[in-house]
């Protein structure tokens, strides 16, 4: 659920003290669509996909690499954008698409010059659909994982491409809320969930019965599935159960024994195994540390690695995409001033050539650097987090401070990379710093639990201390420090202003909850697996006294700078309702706000039109009070 500008500027005698900065950039820089995304190739390497804007959507493009860099349109939607496609074949690509914001992905397929469109699974209230194995010896069919009957409990299909016809490849034996498909898209493992208590669940075969391997409780160290090896025999699983950070193992399901530990980083959470199909092995895994990173087994994994990062010294380079015999590869490059570039690299030939750029009119040389940081909470645990300052900042005077923490907030973190709205706010004259506060996922067992039923009160001492933090460095005015967040962001926008009102000069509350009982109360139906880990995670929703202390709505009174709120009005995750309370808890209690709301976008605006108004409108908002 993740997820930012100065009047001051043009005051030209009264703040001389300050750091004046460049003209500012057009809103649009920053917000429009990407000129190119999402890069991958087909099976046979010869042709790549890309999501391109058509009309403001986002749509599916087509490059013939065998005969140059034309690109041929695929797809032609106006209403929605694709959010997601790729080659599940050399002709054939699947996509998916949502609902003005409804988050009921369908699933649709076309061929690669536009012929053939076909709705293979229509969006349908509460339900989803997503491809889980391609099948990579059958081009007609694919699998996927599909809650057609029940909200929070898929069942597995295998579904022809062309026709959309589905078969039933495995019914949900109990309440499995995730599954696990071998190497060769044979259902093997399940993740069956009480809400609090998961139990591994394995068959040796697609005729053997389901046993029982594991049972943890959520919030307890355990061990989770994440790949089958090639010998579709060997697990390999990520395991916290001997140390705080998930490290990751080979697994006998046969015997139900732990095997030798692969990798693991003494701070970090490994993210996942990288593997290869070709070379029908384990090749890597990646771990997010400050940065992030990708740690080769294989020498020569490692060494195209070498030979990518000697070329293009400058960025972080990731392989993003293979032909299946991984001759041609896709490589994004990227930084925290560069939004991306990518490019092919064919390693017969030794060659790496351009592809397309992202965003190709904005100047990495004129972007702010990202920096991670890290500060002490009041408690003593460790944040870790990162700090945008504007370029043309030397370090001499304060400057307003924009404190953005994340969405979700459990097991997600902020991460290192180009982040548009906070190069939005640099070029605007203000620092923007982000801390990953403790339920952050990536930091290790204790550091995550350590924010359950944490809400208002040690995680936001996590995000106060931060401010702190950033006064104390001296390059924060105490004087003009703003919140502002999406989803819990927005909650930890509304616990800043209600709670520690002295601290902030405005506040920007985007999709954010203000009333926690609510959100237990309108929780989407396939979020029914996770409602009782929520109450661990959360509070007890039954607990009033708790529910009105944490949250916000029931503390409006306390509020003493304004406030812009944003919310799409198709909200399924936070609905609509915890900011039209919240207006008229402000209207009663005579607290001035902005209201941006919108009726056909959901939990994030995702339109570009609106997307590009709600940061104009945003921008003038934070001229006016900071």
């Amino acid at each position: 659920m993740s997820k930012k500008f100065g009047i001051w500027l043009f005051l030209p005698l009264i703040l001389l003290s300050h750091p004046v900065f460049a003209k500012e950039r057009p809103v649009e820089d920053f917000f429009r669509k990407p000129e190119f995304a999402g890069p991958g190739l087909s099976p046979n390497g010869r042709y790549l996909s890309l999501m391109a804007p058509h009309e403001s959507r986002m749509n599916l493009f087509v490059i013939d690499l065998d005969k140059g860099m034309k690109a041929m349109q695929a797809t032609s939607i106006t209403g929605q954008d694709v959010q997601g496609g790729g080659f599940v074949n050399n002709e054939r690509l699947i996509f998916t698409m949502d609902r003005d914001g409804n988050e009921d992905f369908g699933l649709y397929a076309v061929d690669r010059d536009g012929k053939k469109p076909k709705a293979l699974v229509e969006p349908k209230t509460f339900r989803n659909a997503s491809v889980v194995h391609r099948l990579p010896d059958d081009d007609d069919h694919v699998m996927i994982a599909y809650n057609k009957t029940r909200f929070g409990y898929p069942d597995i299909f295998r579904m022809n491409i062309n026709t959309g016809r589905t078969y039933k490849a495995v019914q949900n034996p109990n309440n499995v809320a995730g599954w696990l498909l071998d190497q060769d898209g044979r259902v093997r493992i399940g993740i069956d969930s009480n809400g609090t208590e998961n139990t591994i669940l394995y068959r040796s075969d697609e005729e053997a019965e389901w046993e029982a391997l594991a049972t943890f409780e959520f919030d307890e160290p355990q061990w989770s599935p994440v790949a089958f090896d090639y010998d579709n025999k060997t697990l390999y699983v990520l395991s916290n159960l001997d140390a705080d950070t998930a490290g990751l193992y080979t697994y006998d399901p046969e015997t139900k024994t732990m095997g030798e530990l692969i990798y693991r980083d003494p701070d970090y959470d490994v993210s996942g195994p990288i593997m290869s199909r070709h070379l029908k092995k384990l090749v890597g895994v990646s771990v997010e540390k400050e940065k992030p990173e990708t740690i080769y087994f294989d020498k020569d994994w490692a060494q195209i690695q070498a030979t990518l990062d000697h070329a293009l010294p400058d960025t972080r380079n990731a392989v993003v995409s293979t032909s299946d015999d991984e001759s041609r590869l896709v490589v994004a490059a990227y930084s925290d001033v560069n939004p991306g570039r990518f490019y092919l690299y064919d390693r017969a030939k030794g060659q790496l050539r351009h592809l397309v750029t992202g965003r190709k009119w904005i100047n990495p040389d004129e972007m702010a650097p990202m920096k991670p940081i890290s500060y002490q909470s009041r408690d003593g645990l460790t944040i870790h987090g990162y700090l945008t300052l504007p370029k043309d900042y030397d370090g001499k005077g304060r400057i307003p401070l924009i404190v953005n923490p994340h969405g979700g907030p459990y097991g997600v973190r902020d991460s290192w990379g180009f982040n548009p709205e906070h190069q939005f706010f640099a070029d605007r004259g203000y620092a923007t710093l982000q801390m990953n506060f403790r339920g952050s996922g990536g930091y290790g067992h204790k550091f995550m639990t350590a924010g359950y039923q944490k809400w208002g009160q040690e995680m936001q001492n996590d995000i106060t201390d931060g401010v702190k933090w950033a006064i104390e460095e001296g390059f924060a005015d105490p004087e003009r420090v703003c919140i502002y967040g999406a989803s819990y962001g927005g909650y930890a926008t509304m616990a800043g202003l209600t709670f520690t009102p002295d601290l902030y000069k405005c506040g920007i509350n985007y999709v954010g909850v203000t009333d926690v009982a609510l959100l237990f109360e309108t929780a989407p139906k396939r979020w029914e697996a996770g409602k009782k880990q929520m109450e661990k995670q959360i509070g007890d929703p039954e607990d009033t006294e708790f529910m009105r202390r944490v949250s916000p709505l029931y503390h409006v009174d306390k509020i003493k700078a304004p406030l812009m709120i944003v919310h799409g009005r198709r909200d399924p995750r936070v609905v609509m309702q915890h900011a039209d309370d919240l207006r008229d808890e402000l209207d009663d209690q005579n607290k001035p706000y902005v209201w941006l709301v919108q009726s056909r976008e959901g939990h994030g605006f995702r339109k570009e039109e609106n997307v590009i108004d709600l940061y104009k409108r945003m921008d003038k908002f934070l001229k006016e009070n900071l």
